[in-house]
């Protein structure tokens, strides 16, 4: 676990990820699970919602939500897919809204002030900073529950698929333990150097969908690298009857860490989370950076996240 800022810059340029270890105080963790149980209490589940899923089924569950597409600077609630009927609305028996919830999104860093204190907090721009982003900006953020006994699989991914720039990638994920993240309830899993692969697909806005073709989703998945840099565990987990070590076995490893401890994720690195199986939650708050227009980086108008027209993504 690397320490000074030196040595946290030299860890992330080697492996594409690096562990800050106590970059929240256990009151930070501790205050923005409290607001987030208020904004639970507040909010009203029999208004618009939607299930949550990295399944295969992504293009389908999220490419097909207006109530996903309109939630980039909102506060949005989704749901477990464990916890649904097949509606993917209402809740089976035995779930209410707080044992349901998979993750709220994507705005709390502009739509809360408990969460935009921290997201916009002097440590997070120093940390950015240190790590090579320059004038970066803040277009994303998501509160994940991992709850027990149901949280879902994250399938490997690249955070760059879906917060994409031109004319290079350059997406950095900050994941914020708010408690301890665990190989039981579903720590993070991610392959060293990854970070120097290409960005391999990115999940567009459909063409076909915005040209009033209504019966094809919103989003899909275009391939952006060619044949040869493709992976064949992209979106899904690998597994071969166990899952642990076929993770391990392409190159994966777990990243156990403490509440308040902070892995810092190059946005080109493949990483994943496994299912929650055991009785604890694994809340975590996720913020996504990239560069600023200022620095020549522009963000693609065919991601699935915009802005409403006139909004810029916050400075750091």
């Amino acid at each position: 676990m690397a320490t000074g800022a030196a040595e946290l810059k030299t860890s992330f340029d080697r492996d594409g990820f690096v562990v800050v270890s106590g970059f929240a105080s256990e009151e930070e963790c501790d205050g923005m699970m409290a607001q987030m149980g208020k904004l639970l209490d507040e909010w009203d589940s029999g208004q618009e919602v939607a299930a949550f899923s990295t399944a295969g089924d992504q293009e389908e569950a999220q490419g097909s939500s207006s109530y996903f597409m309109n939630s980039a600077d909102r506060i949005c609630f989704f749901l477990e897919t464990a916890a649904t009927n097949e509606d993917g609305v209402s809740l089976k028996p035995g779930f209410d809204k707080h044992t349901s919830i998979n993750k709220v999104g994507h705005g709390l860093h502009v739509a809360d002030p408990v969460f935009r204190s921290y997201s916009e907090s002097s440590k997070v721009r120093e940390l950015a900073r240190s790590l090579g982003w320059v004038a970066p900006v803040l277009p994303q953020s998501m509160y994940i529950f991992k709850q027990p006994k149901i949280g879902g699989e994250v399938t490997a991914h690249q955070d760059s698929t879906f917060l994409y720039t031109e004319p290079r990638p350059t997406c950095l994920g900050l994941w914020l333990a708010l408690e301890d993240a665990t190989l039981q309830n579903g720590c993070l899993w991610a392959r060293k150097g990854s970070h120097n692969e290409p960005v391999r697909r990115v999940f567009a806005r459909n063409p076909e969908y915005f040209q009033g073709n209504t019966e094809v989703p919103m989003l899909i998945f275009e391939n952006v690298a060619g044949e040869s840099e493709q992976v064949d565990w992209e979106g899904t987990i690998p597994n071969d009857g166990d899952v642990e070590a076929a993770v391990r076995a392409v190159g994966f490893e777990p990243l156990p860490v403490k509440k308040g401890d902070l892995v810092a994720i190059h946005g080109q690195v493949d990483h994943l989370s496994l299912p929650n199986t055991s009785a604890k939650s694994r809340h975590t708050f996720q913020l996504h950076l990239i560069e600023g227009p200022t620095e020549g980086i522009k963000w693609s108008n065919r991601n699935w996240l915009q802005y409403p027209e006139g909004r810029s993504f916050p400075k750091l």
